[in-house]
């Protein structure tokens, strides 16, 4: 176990807790002030709190519920086996052990490896997790953003399992739903015409970014930090849609995105996200 700023990185179960009791599903609506009551957003932890645990792993998801998180982003594909894996890599050897295409294994054969040691080595014992395996940990305490990595053979079974769980364990409703792949949005309006929608966008030229989000009916676009300056989150504002940005690390940032307005920030350190409420009192 290691230390970065202060945070504790590593899986050390003994550490003392920082627990922010909310609950469940007014955490979407209940915004977090960071200057002042007129400047909020949303803390999103990118992939759990990916900055000091394995990214996508129990540890991970369990610290970002510990700090107090409105929400987290996570990412979903098919196994081969047909199951929602949450994974970001559709190839295995950066945070998994092995090698070839995620869609390649069948889910009982990724969970048993290996998800943490590349991470810090007290974490070797981080599997990968199946979506319902994060919903059982993440339910009762914290909505998700969900983005969706499938390639297009695998959208219209992703989709389908990604509304069956989000059903089963009553997330519709305080769920995101987003990706780069407008083709995979598309695909879940015609399937769930209410769920609420995020288009992701990294391009300079915004235009196309507009058009896909007045198609799907999106009620969120999520931006690269770096494209989200007053007139892009005006114009977003314009046109009924809130700014999210990723991924947003620095403090100084931070900062400046909550006082530009925007709706949510996700970040791979969520505790950070109190120094900024210090910063402000």
């Amino acid at each position: 176990m290691n230390s970065k700023e202060g945070i504790v990185v590593g899986c050390n179960r003994s550490l003392p807790p920082h627990r922010l009791l909310l609950t469940p599903h007014s955490l979407v609506a209940g915004w977090f002030a960071c200057y002042n009551r007129r400047m909020s957003f949303l803390r999103i932890a990118h992939r759990g709190a990916s900055g000091t645990r394995p990214e996508h792993t129990r540890v991970a998801f369990e610290r970002a519920i510990e700090v107090g998180v409105d929400m987290i982003e996570i990412d979903v594909q098919l196994t081969r086996d047909r199951q929602l894996v949450v994974l970001h890599d559709l190839e295995l050897g950066r945070t998994v052990e092995g090698k070839g295409r995620v869609r390649e294994y069948d889910l009982a054969d990724l969970r048993a490896r290996d998800a943490g040691s590349w991470f810090d080595p007290t974490c070797r014992d981080q599997k990968v997790l199946s979506l319902a395996e994060v919903l059982e940990i993440t339910a009762a305490s914290v909505p998700l953003n969900v983005e969706i990595k499938s390639p297009p053979p695998d959208w219209e079974t992703t989709v389908r399992q990604l509304l069956e769980l989000l059903g089963r364990f009553d997330q519709l409703e305080a769920t995101i739903v987003s990706s780069f792949a407008m083709g995979a949005l598309r695909c879940l309006r015609s399937a769930a015409p209410q769920m609420r929608i995020g288009a992701l966008w990294q391009q300079p030229d915004l235009e196309p970014l507009w058009a896909h989000a007045r198609e799907l009916g999106a009620a969120t676009v999520h931006l690269s930090w770096p494209l989200a300056v007053d007139s892009v989150i005006e114009q977003a504002r314009r046109r009924g849609l809130t700014v999210l940005t990723w991924t947003v690390n620095d403090l100084d940032d931070m900062c400046r995105l909550a006082r530009a307005g925007v709706g949510g920030i996700i970040s791979d350190f969520p505790e950070r996200f109190a120094a900024i409420a210090a910063a402000g009192r």
